[in-house]
């Protein structure tokens, strides 16, 4: 996973590396959807515990609402299971798996309907860790809140890239962009979050 808060803290990762590097925690996802494919009942277990929790976590983020993310969640690896055979080995789970989530949740009505209280209220954004580099930043909770009054599409394409580690290949074919709109949206807000955590450092000044 990228280092979300190595980024904020202005130590740019080097670029492209990511379109070509497949991790073997990647190959491992692999094996096991393989696996899965071919009735492992075992094998889908594992994939569960892996994916589970960071899949809730951007369901919650969607959709606003933790409650609402666990009944996403279980429709998601339910389609994920009707959609087993339709698995290409040559692609990463993972962003086939958020894929799913985002669609399921784009298809649910009762998820939708809280679409336009996202940015009213997002107690259920997902938690970061606060690590020491970050301390000067803000507080966890004013990075939060920060993080919830960007635009809906940075905020996800931030997340996807910087907290859940997808490339922004991976990214683009979620959200039915290009690879370049997908970097834009992550670097713009990138950079709104900076501005909006320099500008609560001076306040407290």
């Amino acid at each position: 996973m990228i280092d979300f808060w190595h980024e904020i803290g202005h130590k740019r990762a080097s670029r492209g590396k990511e379109f070509h590097i497949v991790s073997e925690g990647d190959q491992e996802l692999r094996a096991r959807m393989i696996r899965y494919q071919g009735g492992s009942l075992e094998a889908f277990q594992e994939i569960y515990a892996q994916l589970a929790p960071g899949v809730r976590r951007y369901l919650s983020h969607l959709a606003g609402s933790s409650e609402i993310a666990a009944d996403l969640l279980q429709e998601t690896f339910l389609q994920m299971h009707r959609s087993r055979a339709a698995y290409n080995p040559k692609y990463a789970v993972g962003p086939w798996v958020f894929g799913l989530a985002r669609n399921v949740f784009l298809m649910n009505r009762r998820a939708a309907r809280q679409w336009a209280k996202i940015h009213e209220s997002r107690e259920d954004f997902p938690e970061f860790p606060v690590l020491p580099e970050a301390d000067r930043l803000g507080s966890q909770d004013e990075i939060r809140r920060c993080i919830a009054n960007l635009s809906s599409d940075q905020a996800e394409a931030l997340l996807l890239h910087h907290e859940w580690g997808f490339s922004f290949e991976e990214i683009a074919g979620m959200l039915g962009i290009s690879a370049a709109a997908a970097r834009a949206r992550a670097s713009r807000g990138m950079a709104d979050l900076r501005i909006a955590l320099n500008s609560l450092q001076r306040a407290r000044a």
